[in-house]
């Protein structure tokens, strides 16, 4: 990399923010850089707002202007029906459009990923290499709908020569931040072997992975992912919004003295809308450690509402931390052991579980995401597992940081830079100990030998470690097909690792029809998950009519994004192929 300022560039496409950072070679060591994202103005009379942090909301004017960020979110208190919020946890649904929603989640991604391409190209980064972060709950129509949408923005821009390399899940990319640029992880580095359970709690969705990060004896600094993680796309920081939206809605009601069935369908989506909004900003006030012991106050505007709300006192939201705690309670501590309510405290023992594993296998947990910053989920956690819980030092930034790392460490410069600067951190941390084992007083000799033989060791790993940061990369999620509605079959399992080129399967499908086959394709856990995605349905006619029963073989494979292509084919006839990034 010498002579040459190479940059590379990593999205997190968020669920309330929307964040850019850049990773540059800058001397002998690298920078990383937050991109200040242009909110573009309603009014002439606004100014552009430039922010670290994109709020993820889009703003279909009438006259046909895009607005995203700041001035959108205004424009739910107006114009809340163009306004677009949340989209990301809509991705994977219906691309058509119905009576309340003109837009498609994919249009509103593809409106604020231009606004993240654009400003990367005026970095500089025209011929960079950037990733974009995705969930690792993501099913496949979710992932396929990201893609779709970084492609069509790079279209609508016109922007060829970006190099958008892939997605990078959103999990890994935070334990990459926290292994090469977190201060607090060599201290986090106790014996030869650490067990470290990562929680990334975004806006829309839950991620947890359980890391096995040694350094000792190999020489190697190895950070694995040899555990099922544990994905929740229904359960983040949205949730919590929608308990408090829930409180506000109960409130306005009783303020008001209305009944449920006297708001209309139409006034209800408004107005959920707004709370929505609302308690989002509440949650950020009361999540701020220097406001924990203020209130949070919010006089209500509901212009444009169907019900007629003239001449009574305007509704006001107060909420203290504490009220907001005893709303949220629910979602932090279910006391359910059972059933489909689902809770941190839940999540938390179903992941132990689901690894055989139990708290004393956990050496310490690092929080990150969204939700980090709200301090009764890193009590809760710590409860459960009774280890320290470590906050990310900046958890909506640490996702991007890791997804720009993610292309560094993939180059033997990077890598070998790296390592460099975790070295420095390692011999620092031997010296602190060192320190503290002289001035613990006097010891015996034998034990003096042996602190000195360990120094000498530790001091030796230190000058000739290098890093090994790997995922495993396995799916997730089983996929199954059946022909013409039958009882589905698992063609792919949960365990598969990706990427995997051709791959026949061992599956036994036949025919039901001598001129045509329907194959189904779904998405699950299980044959009897209830949950269970039908992801596509496609229909090939035969070139010429074969018997009912004839073989069906079936072959995937699965590219380094976790799209996988199947093929079906009979004897003499072309292999029917079809994807899960085709749109129906």
């Amino acid at each position: 990399m010498a002579g040459a300022r190479r940059a590379f560039y990593g999205i997190d496409l968020g669920t309330t923010h929307t964040v850019v950072v850049k990773a540059t070679k800058e001397g002998n060591s690298w920078k990383y850089t937050k991109l200040k994202l242009a909110n573009m103005p309603i009014s002439e009379l606004d100014d552009i707002k430039e922010t670290e942090l994109l709020p993820s909301a889009v703003y279909f004017a009438k006259d046909g202007r895009v607005i995203v960020g700041e001035y959108a979110k205004e424009a739910i208190h107006f114009d809340p029906e163009r306004v677009y919020i949340n989209a990301k946890i809509d991705l994977g649904g219906s691309l058509r459009k119905d009576e309340y929603n003109e837009h498609t989640p994919q249009e509103v991604s593809t409106e604020i990923l231009k606004v993240c391409f654009a400003r990367i190209v005026e970095d500089g980064g025209a011929n960079a290499s950037v990733r974009i972060s995705v969930p690792a709950a993501f099913s496949q129509d979710k992932r396929s709908d990201t893609e779709n949408a970084a492609k069509q923005a790079l279209f609508d821009l016109g922007y060829k020569d970006l190099k958008l390399v892939r997605t990078t899940e959103e999990p890994f990319a935070a334990l990459i931040n926290l292994v090469v640029n977190e201060s607090q992880f060599i201290n986090m580095i106790k014996s030869k072997k650490n067990t470290i359970m990562l929680i990334d709690i975004g806006g829309g969705t839950m991620d947890i992975i359980i890391s096995d990060i040694s350094y000792q004896g190999s020489n190697i600094l190895q950070a694995s992912t040899p555990y099922e993680p544990a994905k929740h796309d229904e359960f983040a920081g949205a949730k919590f919004d929608y308990e408090l939206m829930k409180k506000f809605m109960k409130d306005f009601l009783n303020h008001y003295e209305l009944y449920e069935h006297e708001v209309s369908d139409f006034d209800r989506i408004i107005l959920e809308k707004r709370m929505l909004l609302i308690a989002e900003d509440a949650k950020k006030f009361l999540c701020n450690k220097e406001n924990t012991s203020r209130v949070y106050e919010f006089t209500c505007d509901f212009e444009g509402l169907c019900i007629n709300l003239s001449g009574k006192v305007p509704f006001k939201i107060s909420l203290t931390k504490k009220q907001m705690d005893i709303a949220l309670d629910g979602l932090l501590n279910s006391k359910e052991e059972y059933g489909t309510h689902q809770s941190i405290k839940r999540i938390i023992r179903k992941t132990l579980a689901d690894n055989n594993m139990t708290p004393n296998d956990i050496d310490c947990i690092y929080l990150t995401g969204g939700m980090a910053n709200y301090n009764q989920i890193s009590n809760t956690i710590k409860a459960v597992i009774q280890k320290p819980v470590i906050v990310a030092e900046e958890p909506l930034f640490c996702t991007a940081t890791g997804v720009a790392l993610s292309l560094v460490i993939q180059t033997p410069e990077g890598t070998s830079e790296i390592t460099k600067v975790l070295k420095q951190q390692l011999k620092k941390r031997e010296k602190v100990a060192d320190l503290e084992y002289s001035t613990n007083g006097l010891v015996s000799k034998e034990e003096d030998s042996f602190q000195e033989a360990s120094s000498n060791d530790s001091a030796e790993i230190v000058e000739s470690f290098s890093i090994d940061i790997s995922e495993t990369k396995r799916m997730g999620m089983s996929y199954y097909i059946d022909v013409e509605d039958r009882m589905p079959v698992e063609i792919i399992s949960k365990d598969e690792t990706y990427p995997c080129f051709m791959k026949k399967s061992d599956i036994q499908l036949k025919t039901s029809s001598q001129s045509r086959m329907s194959l189904i394709l779904y998405e699950g856990h299980s044959i009897y998950d209830c949950n269970m995605r039908l992801l596509r349905k496609k229909t090939v006619e035969f070139s010429e009519m074969v018997n009912v029963g004839t073989t069906i073989d079936i072959s995937y494979k699965i590219d380094a994004n976790k799209i996988i292509t199947i093929y079906a084919s009979i004897d003499g006839e072309v292999p029917f192929e079809f994807n899960t990034e085709e749109e129906d």
